[in-house]
């Protein structure tokens, strides 16, 4: 069931265009494990054996196939509430973050104002690398916020359910390209 609702959520960030083909990784936690996607997946397409099973305890070793933000997804479920995360590359988000400075990314509309509330932009650790962002500045940002933006990669979002999780990376993908409509006009 956990695995069904995964496979669905990642067709919907790739139909919705927050994903490329081999972009970005969910995952959800049961217990002491969480599955998450193996490295280099089409969200788009994903089926059963795409998924990695990963203990949540940090001194566990991570197998080689799963996902390389793997480690920030142990460290995101080991800092929060969360029971789901999704890392996506949302196109409105990353070009908002590139122009929001220090300040972060505040939804103007009652939606994402509940939703959301806040949305904190952070610095890439590995600007042109495919190793994992630094684990710590998201986990902190992530048990104080629902999402958060790492500026030139993309963006996670936390949830109760992979639902969730997936719902706010869509509400911050729609404040973003609120954004961007907003700054047209002047």
């Amino acid at each position: 069931m956990l695995i069904e609702e995964l496979i669905s959520a990642g067709r919907q960030l790739y139909e919705r265009g927050l994903q490329t083909t081999r972009s970005g990784n969910i995952s959800a936690r049961e217990g002491n494990v969480f599955w998450i996607t193996r490295s280099g997946t089409n969200l788009g397409r994903l089926v059963e054996s795409q998924f990695v099973e990963v203990e949540v305890d940090d001194r566990a070793m991570i197998p080689s196939a799963a996902s390389v933000e793997t480690r920030v997804h142990r460290g995101i479920y080991n800092a929060s509430c969360a029971h789901a995360i999704v890392h996506a590359h949302p196109p409105h988000a990353i070009a908002t973050a590139e122009v929001a400075g220090e300040k972060g990314i505040k939804p103007i509309h009652n939606e994402a104002i509940v939703g959301l509330k806040w949305v904190p932009v952070i610095d890439t650790s590995v600007a042109g690398e495919d190793i994992g962002e630094a684990i710590d500045p998201i986990a902190a940002q992530l048990s104080r916020w629902p999402a958060v933006v790492i500026r030139g990669h993309g963006a996670f979002s936390i949830g109760g359910d992979i639902d969730e999780a997936v719902y706010r990376m869509v509400l911050l993908e729609e404040v973003c390209k609120i954004d961007c409509i907003l700054k047209s006009f002047k």
